[in-house]
């Protein structure tokens, strides 16, 4: 019976959360990124637009990007780092994308940005495994905590 009930208030109260990956290749000056959501979450929160008030337009695969580069940003040194989106697919239940930006040559910080689905569900939690050189670190954002800061050396 315990388990019964358990079902159900998973099912009445659906989990809100995102993972979000980010490695640098210090070789390459690459940051990998990929991104997991559940498919209906992001329609929803891709329907309210960009942050600046802006509807999305464009082709899926535009859509997606667009959507990505307003809800995640990856500023190195003080300079926000521009993304291109490599892959898209879903099954159905879930998104997942492939995104890389390129760094500098000499970072001393990097500041991460996840506001996906902030603006939709008070209880949203974005989840990220960062890792950069020694540092490797998993956080989650909140709505109250959209930006993690890294020294990285």
């Amino acid at each position: 019976m315990k388990m019964v009930s358990l079902i159900i208030l998973l099912f009445l109260h659906p989990v809100h959360v995102s993972l979000t990956g980010i490695e640098y290749d210090s070789t390459n000056r690459v940051y990998s990124v990929s991104v997991r959501v559940y498919s209906d979450d992001l329609g929803a929160d891709m329907n309210l637009g960009l942050s600046t008030g802006v509807s999305i337009q464009g082709d899926a695969d535009q859509r997606y990007f667009q959507y990505l580069s307003d809800r995640i940003m990856i500023i190195e040194n003080g300079r926000a780092l521009e993304m291109k989106l490599l892959h898209s697919e879903s099954d159905g239940l879930e998104h997942r994308f492939k995104l890389e930006a390129y760094g500098g040559k000499r970072v001393s910080e990097v500041r991460v940005v996840n506001r996906i689905m902030t603006r939709l569900y008070d209880d949203q939690a974005n989840m990220l495994l960062f890792s950069f050189g020694k540092t490797e670190e998993g956080y989650r954002f909140t709505v109250a905590d959209t930006i993690r800061e890294y020294i990285v050396r």
